[in-house]
Order: structure tokens, then C-alpha cells, then sequence
């Protein structure tokens, strides 16, 4: 009996055949064979004088969809027919979820496999004895699920050639706006606009050098039992909001030259203890979160290598919101924990974890290490930035299973004359599960560690420095917050993190500014008019709403059809054809008069008159008087990174030089309830 199995990748296949032996044929689909058609020249002949040829959609006819074979995969095809027909028998082996299912259910169509010719046979780690239990052990195909994904490609069409058209007209045309990239770039917007609507303050931060055995630093909080001023005191105009203390320069320098004439006496010390859980194994999204803090990968480049490592038997399946370890897992990671750092680490009974995450999905398995005896990374062949991802999930799978780590933190208050400073201190007193992290570069929330310090005891006051500091707006998203903010909104799954954020920078919408996302001013133009005319389809509940709907599609507790017209018939596409057709003009907060606005698709700025095409490397919370001057002249220009701006050789001696598109002349901040007088000062 010859089998034929099909996946998705090559690389997948060839594992799974040097696993399956000759009794099985492996052979790859290349993802999907078919879908909606991409352009007209794709719809077959008979149906390119239908109304709804365009979407590939027709509506009226129950939702029913056109898909023809891509001319890309017609060779694909060829062979994979050939191949079935050679077969006694075919397992659809494409991945274990909403996606893989439905590449599996095109598969059986276009290969025109009966029931009782196919079955279904998944499995979440690439491993000799998964691949066979799996290929021993099918299903049938799960035709909700195939519904649920139906339905969300059918929404995105018709999201996207509905809504487009009218970017086209009010902004300009080769636009396009889609269903969850909306809603993610609404996020990025919002905080843009926060930015360019926030007054930066001034503050002073006074620390002493205590000279105890060992040493440590500590901050002044009190002055004459007036609270210094600290960012939280400020609002977002820059102004004072709570009856704090607010010094000039000249009394932080009273203050300064005071401390260093006096000692520090204990007045308070409170120790209290702590206890640190180990944080949960990794999904999809928290995976792509910590490999942007330690390794400074790209969602899609972390995406890429966990494909690389699932397909290579190294790990389960890497597409998962679910934190859940099977009972195999749990056994490899407790016993991997007595080996390395002995019982005494092991919790009573194996830890298990649930999904926080609004919609999330069970389906599968944490991300671990394949197998029921886990390679540590040194056991494995893998190097570069393969190793470092399969580090960061070995680490992450075996110290979940360890137990809490233990410290104490202490808070010491001294006083100082007129003045109270404040040091703080952690230590631990049993490392548990940061055992697993010591030979890493993770941090571990280090803090300096506080000596025993007697009350009323006294200790000299040196080096004592003060630091004038500016309140900062909300900091832009990195990939990392971005991907977290959309799994806690319920916004999209695991899989489409990595594409929402290559779709927003590949549509103009959005662009790398270091380790963060700076929307552009073209996205914030699309944003603004989304927003103005589909509130619906760019909220957050609206959009993890639309989730919980298809996955109540698929398990089968919604009709495809029914919710299709609600949610197109009944809902959108009435929206769209009363949605307004009026361009949007963005205000500049900090230039009286001056707007942003589309002209042909490209960002301008105008100000009284005068118009210039705004420089895309010039972010919207930079626009302020000068860089307005600077752009309306022709004389701005961007830095090498292209994130800071700075004025051209042809200015020299006629503006202020400027750092961020920002005088770089100190500003008195604004008053508000301070007390700044002699008084208030040693």
C-alpha cells in the first residue's frame, strides 16, 4: 500500500520522508494552490461579465466564492495529481490549524479526491514518534474550521475592494486598507497623535552616594516635607497637576552644595519579601515579544527561524496562543531539572498554564522542545540566531517547571538635615527558576543590593548629582509592545502578528525608527479617514469581536452564510456606500494653521499659503515651529538614521541649531501649584 503525504514546505517534507521511510511519499504543496483571483486577467472567461467578478465573490448567491489555481502553482499542481493518482491512499499533513485546514480541503478539490481517498493527519512536533502515531492515527477533515477560514478570507476581500476604493478618491490611489492591519494601524496612530500633542517639562533629580559598607544611591524625595516634582506630576500639556515642589536651577544647585555638607541619619528601613514566578512557556506572540528584547529580532525574522527549527524537529509547532505544557512536556522538563540542578528545585506537582489572551485558542501546545527527552542547546548541531531562539525556548520550557524564586526588597528612608532621600534594594534569597537564566543575558529585575542599616544610624553624604530631566511623551511600539497590545485586544492570531507589521511597512503606513514603529504621515492620513468613516472597522473591540465570531464558526456554533450577511449585507457594505468622501486634514498641535493634507497620494504641509511635500523621514510628533520654517523653505534635511532632524549650511547663523527637530535652548517649565521660593530650599 503506497501512501502519499502532502505538506506545505519542501524542507517539512523532506524531514517528514527521512522519518516515514519508502512506504510513503512526501511531497509539498507550497502553501496554497488556490485562491480568490488576485486580478481580472485570473477570472475565467465565463465569469468576467458577472457583477461580482472583481471580489471573486458573489454575494447574492449564498457567499459563494470563485477560486482558480495561481499560474505560479500549475506545475505544483501537475505533479501533485500525478502523485495522487499513484497513491493508494492520501494524508493531508499541512499544518495544524484554521489555515492548514483549509489548504488541505483545496488540496482534496483540486485533486479530486472522493471521501474515503484522503484523510487528515496532524501532529504539532516533527519528531519519529509523532510523525508515525500521527500518520497511523488520522481524522477527517474538519470542515468548520475550513468554514471559519473561508469566511475570513471572504471578509478581508471584501473589506479590502470595498473600502480601498474610497482611499483612492480622498488620498490617493494605490492604497489599500485591510480588515486587521486597520485596527493595528489605528494603534500606532493614536499613539503618534498623543506624541504630537504632548509639552515636554522640566524636573531636577538630586541623588547622594551613601557611603555605608558597601555604598549605595539614593534619590532626594522631600524638601522641607515638600515633594520634589516627578513626570507623573506633570499632564500632558507640560503643566503642573499635583502640589509638588518644582525647583529652578539655582536652588537644585543650593540643594546640591547643601547635601554635600551633610549625613545621612536612618530614619526608616522596611524589608519585605517577595516571591517571583517563573514566567509562563512560549507562544506565538510572547516568543516573537522576548526574541525582539534579547536577540533584537524582526517579528517575521523570529517567525522565519521557528519555522525553520519546527520543520527541523527541534520544536513543536511555533503557531499557538495556548501557554498549556502536554503531560510529555512536563515529564521531559521536570526530569531535565533534576539532572542539571537536583530535586530540591522541582515543584510538589508539574505546573500548568491557560491562556490570558481575549479569543485565544487551545488547539495546541505551548512552544517547547520537541521529543520526551529535550536536547539541551549544546546536545543540538544548531548555531547563530537558530541556537540563540532554540536557547530562549529550551530556557523558557525548563524554568517554567521550577519553582518560585524568593528575595526580600527594602526600602531605606534617611534624612538628611531639611532633606529625605530614599534608596531601594532587592536581593534574592532563594534563586529558583532564575537557576535556568544564570549563564544567560536575560536581566531578572536586578536592583543594588542594601546593606544592614541600623535605625538612627548616620553615614556621610558624597558625590552628590543633580540632573535636570524632561517629562517624555508615551513612547512609540516596538514590534514587541505592538504584537502584545494586539494579543491582549484579541486582534488577529498567532500567525498574522508577523504580516500585519510587514503589510504596514510595505504599504508606506508605517516604518522602523530604531527598535520602534513610527507611523508615517501617509498612515496617519489613512488612519484619520478610516477612523472618521469606519469607527467599526478599526476598533479594537470591533475587530477581536470578528474573532471570537469565526472561531465560533469554527466550532460550529455559527453559520458561515448567516454571519457573512450580517456582518457584509447588513453592515459594511451599507457603511461604505454612505461613508463620506471629504479628504482629511490633519491639524499640526504646535503650528497654529499649519495642515497636513493628501495631495495625489503624497503628504504636504501647508501654512498660509504655501505648500511642500512633507520628507518621509520626518515623523508627525517632530513637527513643530522651526521644523515647519525649515520644511517650507527646503532646508530641512534628515540624519544619516534618519530619525533626527537638523538644519542645512544655508541656515547657519539664521535659526537655532536643533536635535529632533527640537531647540536644543532649556525651557522654564510651566509653574502650576510649585513652590519655588527661598523657603522651599536649604
Amino acid at each position: 500500500m503506497r501512501t502519499l503525504v502532502i505538506v506545505e514546505s519542501p524542507s517539512k517534507g523532506k524531514k517528514i520522508q527521512s522519518l516515514l521511510g519508502n512506504a510513503y511519499v512526501v511531497r509539498a504543496s507550497l502553501g496554497h494552490i488556490r485562491d480568490l483571483p488576485a486580478s481580472k486577467n485570473d477570472v475565467p472567461e465565463q465569469y468576467r461579465s458577472a457583477p461580482w467578478a472583481r471580489t471573486g465573490v458573489d454575494v447574492a448567491g449564498g457567499f459563494k466564492p470563485l477560486y482558480v489555481i495561481s499560474r505560479k502553482k500549475a506545475k505544483v499542481v501537475k505533479e501533485l495529481r500525478e502523485a495522487a493518482k499513484n497513491a493508494d491512499r492520501v494524508l493531508i499533513a499541512t499544518d495544524p490549524d484554521r489555515e492548514g485546514e483549509a489548504i488541505g480541503w483545496h488540496l482534496t478539490r483540486v485533486l479530486n479526491l472522493k471521501d474515503g481517498q484522503f484523510a487528515r493527519m496532524t501532529f504539532t512536533e516533527i519528531t519519529k514518534d509523532a510523525i508515525h502515531q500521527a500518520a497511523q492515527n488520522p481524522r477527517t477533515l474538519d470542515y468548520h474550521l475550513v468554514g471559519a477560514q473561508e469566511a475570513r478570507r471572504l471578509i478581508d476581500r471584501l473589506v479590502g475592494f470595498g473600502v480601498s476604493p474610497l482611499l483612492w478618491n480622498v488620498i490617493g490611489s494605490g492604497l489599500s486598507a485591510g480588515r486587521v492591519q486597520s485596527a493595528a494601524l489605528k494603534i500606532l496612530a493614536d499613539r503618534e497623535e498623543e506624541r504630537m500633542n504632548f509639552t515636554n517639562a522640566n524636573y531636577w533629580r538630586v541623588t547622594a552616594n551613601v557611603m555605608s559598607s558597601p555604598s549605595f544611591i539614593a534619590t532626594v524625595t522631600h524638601v522641607r516635607e515638600n515633594p520634589l516634582a516627578l513626570p507623573r506630576d506633570f499632564d500632558a500639556n507640560g503643566t503642573l497637576k499635583n502640589d509638588v515642589l518644582l525647583m529652578t536651577t539655582e536652588q537644585a544647585a543650593q540643594l546640591k552644595t547643601y547635601l554635600s555638607r551633610q549625613t545621612g541619619v536612618i530614619d526608616k528601613v522596611t524589608t519585605t519579601p517577595f516571591t517571583q514566578k517563573p514566567p509562563a512557556p512560549f507562544t506565538t506572540s510572547t516568543l516573537q515579544q522576548e526574541a525582539a528584547r534579547q536577540l533584537r529580532l524582526r517579528a517575521e525574522q523570529t517567525m522565519k527561524l521557528a519555522q525553520t527549527l519546527y520543520e527541523g524537529g527541534y520544536i513543536t509547532y511555533h503557531r499557538t496562543d495556548s501557554p498549556s505544557l502536554s503531560s510529555e512536556a512536563q515529564h521531559a522538563s521536570r526530569q531535565a531539572i533534576e539532572q542539571q540542578y537536583g530535586a530540591q528545585h522541582l515543584p510538589e506537582r508539574a505546573r500548568q498554564y491557560q491562556a490570558k489572551a481575549k479569543n485565544a485558542q487551545e488547539a495546541h501546545e505551548a512552544i517547547r522542545p520537541s521529543g520526551t527527552d529535550f536536547k539541551t542547546p549544546k546536545e543540538t548541531d544548531l548555531n547563530g540566531e537558530l541556537l540563540s531562539v532554540y536557547d530562549l525556548i529550551y530556557r523558557r520550557t525548563i524554568a517554567c517547571q521550577m519553582n518560585d524564586a524568593q528575595g526580600e526588597k527594602t526600602v531605606v528612608v534617611l534624612q538628611a538635615g531639611v532633606v529625605k532621600l530614599q534608596a531601594t534594594g532587592k536581593r534574592l534569597t532563594y534563586p529558583g527558576f532564575t537557576l535556568a537564566y544564570q549563564d544567560a543575558q536575560e536581566d531578572l529585575e536586578e536592583e543594588q543590593t542594601l546593606p544592614s542599616l541600623p535605625a538612627a544610624s548616620q553615614y556621610p553624604l558624597k558625590d552628590v548629582k543633580t540632573e535636570e530631566k524632561r517629562t517624555t511623551p508615551p513612547g512609540r511600539y516596538s514590534e514587541a509592545s505592538l504584537v502584545q497590545t494586539l494579543e491582549r485586544a484579541g486582534i488577529g492570531r498567532p500567525s498574522t502578528y508577523a504580516q500585519i507589521l510587514t503589510t504596514l511597512q510595505a504599504r508606506g503606513y508605517m516604518r522602523p525608527a530604531g527598535r520602534q514603529l513610527a507611523v508615517t504621515w501617509l498612515g496617519l492620513l489613512v488612519s484619520t479617514y478610516l477612523t472618521a468613516a469606519f469607527d467599526n472597522l478599526v476598533s479594537k473591540d470591533f475587530t477581536a469581536k470578528m474573532e471570537a465570531d469565526l472561531d465560533a464558526i469554527a466550532e460550529g456554533k455559527q453559520g458561515r452564510v448567516p454571519y457573512l450577511e450580517a456582518f457584509w449585507t447588513n453592515g459594511l457594505e451599507r457603511t461604505i456606500a454612505g461613508a463620506t468622501r471629504r479628504a482629511p486634514i490633519l491639524g499640526i498641535p504646535k503650528v497654529p494653521g499649519a495642515t497636513c493634507s493628501a495631495r495625489g497620494g503624497i503628504p504636504t504641509l501647508s501654512l498660509n499659503g504655501r505648500h511642500v511635500v512633507l520628507p518621509e523621514s520626518l515623523a508627525p510628533d517632530e513637527l513643530n515651529l522651526e521644523v515647519v520654517e525649515a520644511v517650507l523653505a527646503g532646508h530641512w534635511s534628515a540624519s544619516p538614521a534618519g530619525r533626527k532632524a537638523s538644519f542645512t549650511s544655508r541656515q547657519a547663523g539664521t535659526h537655532p541649531k536643533t536635535t529632533s527637530g527640537k531647540r536644543t535652548t532649556t525651557r522654564q517649565a510651566k509653574p502650576g501649584k510649585a513652590r519655588v521660593s527661598k523657603k522651599s530650599t536649604p
